[in-house]
Parts: structure tokens; C-alpha cells; sequence
């Protein structure tokens, strides 16, 4: 039995080896095939993957030749863009005032709230003015007045360019918005106006009455204001709606308050003249040195600070502005004959009231004054009977001295002095003359009811007329003997 199991067991090992060498010939030929398979398909993923690589590398180098090309071209246009505003800019510097009619430039528009802060203010010096309240009143209403005169700057150019008002539109400004603005400024004015007025003329129980007397700088800042509105900004609104009336009435104020000026300087205090000490006075300009405008209450404003200086800096500023003033009512006037007169005097000692200046290198002198002052009068002179109308009695006879003053005494001939001597003796006495004279009177006509009205001469006007008659007609004549008080 045991020779039988080894005898199957020899018979059945070839087969058993020859059957696990085939299967492991199989597997291995499998094994192979999957090897060669993977081979191929790993060769082709790397080529994919090349390929692959080399598309996103072409496309990243033409993204970035065209990013550089993108990056340069918006460099040059940024350098086109900023050569042509800078070329803009330095025309419109060469040119502002031509764009500026053309296209006028953005200006502040005013503030409702700063309107009726205004108002505020206006209402409570109007009660009662305390010298806080009343310089802030002041302040406050240059400040807005500045603005406004921004603003109608703005809109008059914008009214002046030809586009169908596009420009005008484009602005926003109505005009109730002006009206309004224009109102609250007036009023603002107005009470300054009152305030001023009174404690100027010394009227009974005026308000702040010593400020004139012993506040001269702040004086001046409140003077500076109220002239700065009735000179610079109210008539450019009644000009812009061709309202004559108020327009002539604020003008009127404006010369009015500089009329006042003399008013304002400090006084020794009684102590000090009881025992004669010697004390520094101060009037409307010198407490300043010289520089009023820089050191006022308004110098921060500009447009106001401009209108200072050329018409609030000194007296002889003050005289030009009232001689400009005079020339602006007589446009709005032109046949009042008070106007005329008030005119002819200061434009015929225009040239004493700017001797100060020209001395001290301030101003040029007026070269040839007395030949056209003289051209004036006698203009005036000519047509005083036919032409102008509500004339003062005093007309005529201050006209006459006007003329002698300005004449030089060998240019004189007997015609002339015979109206001299019809003029002197139009007053009886010097006190008569004075009250013709120096004091205030009204206007005549109803031109402007109820409007205060300066004195035709100063003091000191008077008696360069009379002394310049005394030396044509001799101390003795007697014409001159009525009037020796006043000499």
C-alpha cells in the first residue's frame, strides 16, 4: 500500500510542477501585459502634462506682453490727461478774468442757517446794542455780505455769457434766494445805521455814546462795516434789479456815515485838562500807524479788507470815495441840483484833502484838479437856472467862492469879482453864513425823506474860501466886513 501511495505521489508530482509552472507563467505574463499597459498610459499622461505646460506658459507670456503693452498705454494717456490740465491751468491763470466772464468759477453759496443768524443778531442790537452784540452784528453781516457779493458777481457773469442761461441755471441761485439775502443785509445795515447815528450825533439816549470818544479803534470797525455794506454790497444787488431808489438811498448812507468821521477821537478826560497835562489823541486813522485795514475788526474778510483800503484807510480815502459816491447818486439823479453841489465841493478840495498823502509818497498828485474843477463849476453854474431843479439858496453863492478859491489871483478879472462880492453878501452876518453853511439840513424836493444830510462845508472849508476872497478883494472891502467873525 505504501509502495502504491509513493508510486501516485511520483506519478502526480511532474503534474503538480507542471501545473503551478504554467500558472506562474501565466501571472507573470499578466503581470507584464499590466506593466506595459501602465508604460503606455504613463507615457501618455507626461506627454499631456508637456503639452499642458506649454500651452499655459505661451498664453502666461502673451498675457504678459499684452499686460506690459496695457500698463504703457494708460501711462500715456495719464500724461496726455495731466499735460492737458496743466495747460489748462496755466491758461486760465493767463486769462482769469476772460474765463471767468465766460464761465464763472464756484463761489459759497450763502448759508440759510447764516441768514437767519443774521437776523438773530440784527434783532437783538435792534433792541438793545451792547458793544459785544454790536460788533458781533457787524462781523457777522461783512462776513455774509462778502459771500453775497460772491455770489452776484457770479451771477451777473453767468448772466452775461450767451448759452440760453444754461449757466445761469446750472448756478441753483433764485431770486428769491438773492431777495432774501439782499433783506437780511439791508436790515442788518439799517440798524447798524440807527446805532451809529446816534451815538455819532449825540442824540438823546443813543446807545454805546462814549465809544466814539474813547473806543476809536472799535468805532472804526463799526463804521468800516456799516459803509462796507451801504458802498460795496447792497448796490450791486439794486444795480443787478435796476431799483434806482434803494440804490441811491444806501449810497446816500454810505457818505453820510464818512461824513461823520471827524467825529470819532479821543479827548483828554477833565482831570487831565484841569491841570494841563499833556496827553496822545487819537482820531479815525492814526491810532493804527497807517495800517487800519490789516489791524480791524474786518480784516480777516478780504473783499472787505480791498474795500478798506481803497476807501476807509486814511482822509484822503475818504475824500475820493465821497467824490465817487457823489458822481454814482448824480448818474441816479442827474438833475437834483443838491447833489450837484455837494459834488462841486468835494471834488474842488479834493486836491487839500489828498495833499497829506501825496507829501508822503501815498499818491500820485492830481495833476491839472483845479483847471477840471473849474470846468465843473461853471458847467453847474450854466445850467443851475434851466436845467437843474429843488437848488438851495446857497447854490449859487458857494459856487461863486468855489471859484475864486480855484482861480489864481492874477487869472482874475472884474466880472468874477463882482460876483464874489454878490456871493459874500448873501449872509448878513458870520452866524447866518455858519448856519447855511456848516449845520445840517434836509434834502428839498422829497428826494430823500426824512435822510439826514450833511453839512455843505466843514470849518475848515469856510475859511479857506474866506480867506481866499480876503486876498482878491482886500482886507478892507466890505463885503468881507459882515463876515470878519468867521475869519
Amino acid at each position: 500500500m505504501w509502495t502504491t501511495f509513493v508510486q501516485q505521489s511520483h506519478t502526480a508530482a511532474p503534474a503538480f510542477h507542471c501545473s503551478t509552472c504554467t500558472c506562474l507563467l501565466s501571472a507573470r505574463l499578466v503581470h507584464m501585459r499590466q506593466r506595459r499597459f501602465s508604460a503606455r498610459v504613463s507615457g501618455a499622461a507626461s506627454s499631456a502634462a508637456v503639452a499642458r505646460d506649454s500651452a499655459v506658459k505661451s498664453h502666461s507670456r502673451y498675457w504678459r506682453r499684452w499686460r506690459g503693452f496695457g500698463i504703457a498705454s494708460g501711462c500715456f494717456v495719464l500724461c496726455v490727461v495731466l499735460y492737458v490740465c496743466l495747460g489748462n491751468s496755466i491758461m486760465f491763470q493767463s486769462s482769469g478774468q476772460q474765463l471767468q466772464r465766460r464761465r464763472p468759477g464756484k463761489y459759497p453759496v450763502l448759508a440759510e442757517r447764516d441768514v437767519v443768524a443774521l437776523e438773530v443778531a440784527t434783532s437783538q442790537v435792534a433792541n438793545l446794542a451792547t458793544l459785544p452784540t454790536l460788533n458781533d452784528l457787524v462781523k457777522s453781516a461783512a462776513e455774509l455780505g462778502a459771500v453775497y457779493a460772491q455770489v452776484l458777481e457770479q451771477v451777473v457773469a453767468a448772466q452775461e455769457v450767451e448759452d440760453g442761461g444754461r449757466v445761469l441755471r446750472e448756478l441753483g441761485v433764485s431770486q428769491n434766494h438773492l431777495s432774501s439775502g439782499c433783506s437780511s443785509l439791508r436790515r442788518a445795515a439799517d440798524v447798524c445805521y440807527a446805532k451809529l447815528k446816534a451815538m455819532l450825533l449825540q442824540e438823546a439816549h443813543a446807545e454805546l455814546h462814549m465809544a466814539p470818544t474813547s473806543l476809536v479803534c472799535t468805532t472804526y470797525g463799526w463804521m468800516l462795516g456799516n459803509i462796507y455794506l451801504y458802498s460795496a454790497v447792497l448796490p450791486e444787488y439794486y444795480l443787478l434789479r435796476d431799483d434806482s431808489t434803494s440804490h441811491a438811498l444806501v449810497l446816500l448812507r454810505s457818505i453820510n456815515v464818512l461824513s461823520w468821521s471827524p467825529r470819532v477821537h479821543t479827548v483828554p478826560s477833565s482831570e487831565m485838562r484841569e491841570h494841563r497835562a499833556a496827553v496822545a489823541t487819537y482820531d479815525l486813522f492814526n491810532w493804527s500807524g497807517g495800517a487800519a485795514c490789516r489791524r480791524g475788526l474786518l480784516s480777516h474778510v478780504p473783499h472787505a479788507k480791498r474795500f478798506c483800503e481803497s476807501s476807509f484807510s486814511s482822509w484822503s480815502a475818504v475824500a475820493r470815495r465821497v467824490a465817487a459816491t457823489y458822481e454814482e447818486l448824480i448818474v441816479l439823479h442827474p438833475t437834483y441840483a443838491p447833489l450837484r453841489l455837494h459834488y462841486a465841493i468835494s471834488f474842488a478840495f479834493l486836491a487839500m484833502d489828498t495833499a497829506a498823502d501825496v507829501a508822503a509818497g501815498g499818491t500820485q498828485a492830481l495833476e491839472g484838479h483845479p483847471a477840471k474843477a473849474l470846468k465843473v463849476i461853471r458847467s453847474d453854474r450854466s445850467k443851475l437856472e434851466r436845467t437843474y431843479r429843488h437848488a438851495d439858496a446857497a447854490h449859487g453863492p458857494v459856487l461863486a467862492l468855489l471859484e475864486a478859491f480855484l482861480t489864481p489871483v492874477a487869472l482874475r478879472t472884474a466880472d468874477q469879482d463882482a460876483q464874489l462880492v454878490a456871493a459874500l453878501r448873501e449872509w448878513g452876518s458870520c452866524a447866518e453864513a455858519q448856519a447855511a453853511l456848516l449845520e445840517a439840513t434836509s434834502w428839498p424836493g422829497g428826494v430823500f425823506p426824512g435822510e439826514y444830510r450833511a453839512p455843505l462845508l466843514r470849518d475848515a472849508q469856510l475859511l479857506h474860501l474866506l480867506a481866499k476872497a480876503q486876498l482878491h478883494l482886500g482886507d478892507d472891502h466890505a463885503a468881507l466886513q459882515t463876515l470878519r467873525l468867521c475869519l
